[in-house]
Parts: structure tokens; sequence; C-alpha cells
């Protein structure tokens, strides 16, 4: 897999001048997305970082990533948001903003695999990075069009039909988003790539591996949503939620571990899915 790309990082190599556009891009997302009411400010901040040392790790490639991502997922949390906040509201344990928490656990494993990236050149992380992406995407997508499927979600863990909105569910709406997510991001970076020079079978390996990598990721999520998360039994309304509180009163424990939530499945899953590509084209 070492001869898969000839690539070096633009950010090594790029003037000041592109370092400073870079800079004031990932500022200009993040205030924008401040100002959109789509970040808190702390998560605008960690956003504005996150843009900055993926550049730094990786040059335009892992920050233009990032972008469709971050571009993608906001554009779609307003589509339709009168129907889909009221159920967020009831089952979600966070609504409204995005909290740096959230950030990080949407951009986290990118940023692991983006620095040993920078350290050793070696392209097979420029597949892991897109995959880590890949897979938000593709859970972002499923999560904010899958709810407004008219076909009420089944568990992956025991196929019976769960309320709209509650993680672990699947539908075939959502499967169809997820794919859609993934490969949005798979093509980026397909072409990001052929505008570098770099084309033929093997590239077109890559962009097939990163979709099946972003699928495989929201599925990972799915699953890790139903066998694992936490879910409670509403005090107020004796419906199954994923939020351990209502009005600063507890809910209890319905199934899961209590510590692991959406962010904590988020992360996770996307950094399983991209350690399993990165594995997956080592052995190539």
């Amino acid at each position: 897999m070492e001869n898969l790309i000839d690539y070096s990082a633009a950010a090594q190599t790029g003037s000041i001048l592109e370092h400073v556009i870079y800079i004031f891009l990932s500022l200009g997302g993040s205030t924008f997305a401040y100002w959109r009411k789509s970040l808190t400010f702390s998560a605008a901040l960690g956003a504005f970082f996150l843009g900055v040392a993926l550049y730094l790790a990786g040059g335009p490639l892992f920050f233009i990533l990032l972008m469709v991502f971050f571009l993608s997922s906001t554009f779609l949390s307003h589509f339709k948001a009168s129907i889909k906040d009221p159920v967020e509201a009831r089952i979600h344990a966070k609504s409204g903003p995005r909290d740096i928490v959230q950030v990080g656990a949407n951009g986290g494993a990118a940023l692991i695999m983006a620095v040993p990236f920078a350290i050793s050149q070696n392209p097979a992380y420029l597949v892991a990075v897109a995959a880590s992406f890949a897979a938000c995407n593709a859970d972002t997508w499923a999560s904010e069009i899958g709810i407004l499927s008219r076909k009420a979600p089944v568990s992956l863990i025991t196929f019976k039909p769960v309320s709209p909105g509650l993680s672990g569910g699947v539908s075939p709406l959502g499967l169809m988003a997820s794919l859609g997510g993934s490969v949005v991001v798979a093509l980026t970076y397909g072409l990001y790539q052929l505008a570098a020079g770099n084309s033929g079978e093997l590239l077109w390996m890559q962009i097939g591996i990163i979709t099946l990598g972003g699928v495989l990721g929201s599925i990972l999520d799915s699953l890790m949503g139903a066998a694992i998360q936490a879910k409670y039994i509403s005090h107020e309304t004796g419906e199954l939620t994923e939020k351990p509180d209502d009005n600063n009163k507890p809910n209890q424990l319905y199934s899961g571990i209590t510590f692991v939530n959406n962010d904590f499945v988020n992360f996770a899953s996307s950094l399983l899915a991209a350690a399993l590509v990165l594995i997956f084209v080592q052995l190539k």
C-alpha cells in the first residue's frame, strides 16, 4: 500500500500565504457555525483548532474532508427541523447547538489517524482519515434523514420496531442515507486525488474502501447504540429515552452502560471503522 499514492502533505510544502488562507477558512467556518447556532462557542473554538490541526497534519485534503462532513451535516441538521426537533428533544440527551464534546466525538478519530500520517507520511493513513469522516458522515446522514422515515425503524439487535430517533434503530431510508453520506466523502477524496494527478484502478479501490468503511462505521454505530448505549425510562412519559434525567429528576436505567452515550458511540464507531480500514489497506 506504500506505493498506492505518491502524496506529500501540502502543509509541509505550502507557502505561508496558503497556511494563512486555511487558518482563516477554519476560523470563518467555525464562526459561521456559531453564528448559525449550529455550534456552541466552545464547540466553535474546538472546531477551529481541529481544522487547523488537520490541515497542519495532512494539508488541504484533510481540511476539505472535514468541511464536506461539517457543511453537509450542518445543512441536514436544519433540514425539516420543525419535524425533527420535537422528537430529538424528547429522546436525545443533547439537542440544539452541538457542544465541544460532540465536535471531538466526530473529529477525534480523524485527528488520531492524521497524527501518524504527519509523522510517517504513510499514505494508508490518508484512506483511514477519509474513512473516519465517511463513517461520521454516513451516521449523521442516516440520523438526520432516517428520522423522517414513514416506516418505523427496527433495532439491529432484536429486529423489533423502536421509536424514531432512538439510537440503534435502522430503516431503509436511513440505510440509503448512510450510503449517500459515505459516498460523498469518498468521492471528495477521489476528486482531490484526481486533481493532484493521481488516478487509475488503485484510486478507484480506495474510493470503494472508503465508502464501505463509512457504511461499516454507521452500522457499528447502530449496533453499539442498540447493544451497549445507555437507555432510560422517562419518569415523565414512561417512554424509552437517552436522557439520564428529565427536569433534573433521574430516569431509570433500562439497558446499556451508563457512561456509554451517543458521543461515546460516535467516536468509538468512527475510530473502529478507520482502524479496520487501515489494517485492511496495510495488508493489501
